[in-house]
């Protein structure tokens, strides 16, 4: 025998940390031996193929991290998705298999073997695929290499009287603040995920999402239920539990879905919320063993609450991609502030026209000091309301986020950076602590200056 895998990430993973192998072979001692680490995508196809020489106890550690995470590519731009939503292609399934190489001797050629003794391409694989999201995990906290998946991912079978309770939603906000107007998402891992026993006959099958809007003093004013049209393999109205059963019958495309759950979302679908609701819970079920809703198995439940403009401020809202590579959002309700730096470029010229043809003329309108670039860099700075402790600590993501955007009344979603932010912190004894945050920040795309 040859190659060993001592170690490998759990799927699914995120991708924007260490994701490590560690793999050992019993022929180390052959000339000229090297590790061959092959990554594939999906359908099998090469992404890139690693050799590494081993370390001095004969073991090799791959870090694909960085490998992934330039493959995966940007997020999704999914704020606007549809109430019975759509797919995900910022999170990928990928193939890693190790093999070796060596000669007869120092001076021979090299011969490449499967990992298994049997000449070919790397062939030794720990799992079937590894499925990663563009998103980040902090090892310190968790002591763990690896994502603590089971947090946001749970397989249920399908079962007239099963019971569970989850908030499974990729997102840190159970309660959020929202305009008329504002776009919302909330994402899900969804289906055979894992794709092994013994997953292979229940899956996180998120099939109903039920919408129910509320006066002010608590009283119901509807609810209304959505199926999951994109569930599994296109989303068929009459989906069965059959379709969960295979994991060959899911594209990485299906297995996550967002939904658009924000005002502006059910208004663009026809569906718009009342103009007397104060607030609003969205809750996600799953499936009985029939094409019906589980209303004892619920996936999360997610509160709304309608907010006005705050004295008459118009307030920035914004997206950012979170720590599971999906979208968070958060109003900063007060007022917004501008600041215009202008640098500009000068030179000097000649009062004296010396490329005059006729006589010179005394030119009072003749430029002695000439701008010839202007370099535009507007500022904002966007303030926050009070925050709870949660709000606070979950509203750090935004500034540790590097893919943020603010929606903007007629121009949609605009990219921009934030450039710092300060936090006031106010102490009551009589009360929780509060906390304000003052973000500062500018478009990613510049003003076009006068030239």
């Amino acid at each position: 025998m040859a190659i060993t895998i001592n170690q490998e990430p759990t799927s699914p993973n995120l991708a924007n940390h260490d994701l490590l192998f560690q793999v050992s072979s019993t022929q180390i001692s052959q000339p000229q031996f090297q590790y061959v680490c092959d990554i594939k995508d999906n359908n099998g196809t090469l992404i890139q193929r690693i050799k590494q020489q081993a370390n001095p106890n004969g073991d090799a550690t791959f870090n694909l991290s960085q490998i992934i995470v330039n493959d995966l590519g940007v997020a999704d731009k999914v704020w606007e998705a549809s109430i019975d939503g759509e797919f995900n292609t910022a999170s990928t399934e990928y193939e890693v298999y190790f093999g070796e190489e060596y000669g007869t001797s120092v001076s021979s050629s090299i011969t490449l073997y499967d990992g298994a003794g049997s000449v070919g391409a790397p062939n030794t694989t720990g799992s079937q695929y590894y499925f990663m999201l563009d998103g980040v995990l902090n090892p310190q906290q968790l002591q763990n290499w690896n994502w603590a998946s089971s947090s946001k991912l749970d397989y249920q079978t399908p079962s007239s009287t099963e019971v569970y309770s989850h908030q499974n939603g990729l997102t840190l906000f159970n309660t959020s603040s929202i305009r008329f107007g504002d776009y919302h998402t909330i994402s899900f891992l969804n289906g055979n995920v894992a794709g092994d026993s013994p997953q292979e006959f229940s899956a996180q099958d998120v099939y109903y999402l039920r919408v129910e809007e509320y006066e002010a003093d608590g009283t119901l004013i509807r609810q209304r239920d959505f199926k999951n049209r994109k569930t599994c393999r296109g989303g068929s109205l009459s989906q069965t539990w059959q379709q969960f059963n295979n994991y060959l019958n899911q594209t990485e495309a299906t297995k996550i879905t967002h939904f658009g759950v924000g005002t502006q979302n059910f208004e663009d679908s026809a569906y718009g919320i009342t103009s007397s609701c104060a607030y609003y819970d969205v809750s996600f079920y799953g499936q009985l063993d029939y094409n019906d809703i589980n209303e004892s198995g619920s996936w999360g439940s997610y509160r709304f609450n309608i907010v006005p403009a705050d004295c008459g401020y118009e307030g920035v809202r914004f997206a950012w991609k979170n720590q599971y590579g999906m979208w968070d959002y958060y109003n900063f309700t007060l007022a917004e502030s501008r600041i215009s730096n202008v640098s500009r470029l000068n030179y000097e010229q000649s009062f004296v026209d010396y490329n005059t043809n006729t006589a010179v003329p005394y030119d009072n309108t003749r430029r002695g000091n000439t701008n010839f670039y202007n370099d535009i860099t507007k500022l904002r700075t966007a303030e926050s309301d009070w925050l709870t402790q949660s709000d606070a600590d979950n509203l750090r993501e935004l500034f540790y986020s590097t893919d943020v955007y603010v929606q903007h009344p007629s121009l949609g979603f605009l990219p921009v950076v934030i450039t710092d932010a300060n936090i006031t912190e106010k102490t009551n004894p009589r009360t929780q602590k509060l906390f304000k945050y003052t973000a500062n920040y500018q478009y990613a795309n510049r003003q076009q200056a006068r030239l």
